[in-house]
């Protein structure tokens, strides 16, 4: 672990989760301990939210160490009709907006209100960051027109799912990004083939992983799943997804 040991003040994770995620419920507090001993440099954290919770959300944020965690504003429907600006959720300093219509089905119906939330994105000058899988609604090529609606806007598609669809977005929006948490290897060798290495945020989605493997040690999986990026792509590319591109995009 000499590798990760060297760079990891330096790794910036663009996607991570507290709260309930089916049966189990990650602590910010198991968060904060979990991230002390990876020791990495920033962390871009939001809820896992179905419904929305904007005081407790904030409550819970200002709470995590300001140094290390980076917040977004997990928007759903019923905020934007509280504040189409969304002004009033200024106080939690977010620096990217998430979009999550896999688990709100019913962003699918409201393009009006999405460009209702990009609008409040330009103004605030911080990126939209979209979930894309799981089901026609969500998947990537149901975005490429608001990337191409609003190219002073970036915007970041979670996962890349499906990545034929997302390597189409990403060709013909330039303003178009992809963060690589739960993506595949050979998915992001695509990306990487069609000449868009430039183009990854490192994400993993940390911890949810969890769930679906409950026998792993979170802290060792993160470890090796970053050797394992640097050892298949290289250093180079692995610290422009990891520390390059978080900073131009999220913390300009």
């Amino acid at each position: 672990m000499k590798t990760y040991d060297r760079i990891a003040t330096k790794i910036c994770d663009c996607h991570v989760h507290y709260g309930q995620f089916r049966e189990d419920c990650y602590d910010p507090k198991e968060l904060v301990q979990w991230f002390d001993e990876l020791g990495i440099d920033k962390v871009g954290i939001m809820p896992i939210s179905m419904e929305s919770d904007f005081p407790q959300d904030q409550k819970i944020m200002k709470l995590l160490p300001q140094k290390r965690f980076v917040p977004y504003l997990w928007v759903n429907p019923e905020m934007v009709d509280a504040d189409p600006s969304l002004k009033i959720y200024d106080t939690l300093n977010y620096k990217v907006i998430k979009i999550h219509s896999y688990a709100r089905k019913e962003w699918d119906t409201m393009p009006d209100k999405i460009r209702t939330v990009i609008q409040a994105a330009y103004i605030k000058s911080v990126p939209v960051m979209f979930h894309t899988g799981g089901w026609r609604g969500s998947n990537a090529i149901q975005f490429y027109k608001f990337c191409r609606e609003f190219p002073e806007v970036t915007f970041i598609l979670a996962h890349g799912k499906p990545i034929s669809q997302t390597l189409t977005v990403l060709k013909g929006a330039k303003n178009a990004y992809v963060d690589n948490s739960f993506m595949d290897i050979e998915s992001i060798k695509m990306v990487c083939d069609a000449g868009l290495s430039s183009r990854i945020l490192f994400g993993t989605d940390f911890p949810i992983m969890k769930t679906f493997w409950p026998e792993i040690n979170l802290v060792d999986w993160y470890k090796n799943h970053v050797i394992e990026l640097i050892q298949t792509f290289g250093e180079k590319d692995f610290m422009v997804w990891a520390n390059e591109n978080f900073y131009k995009l999220i913390l300009k």
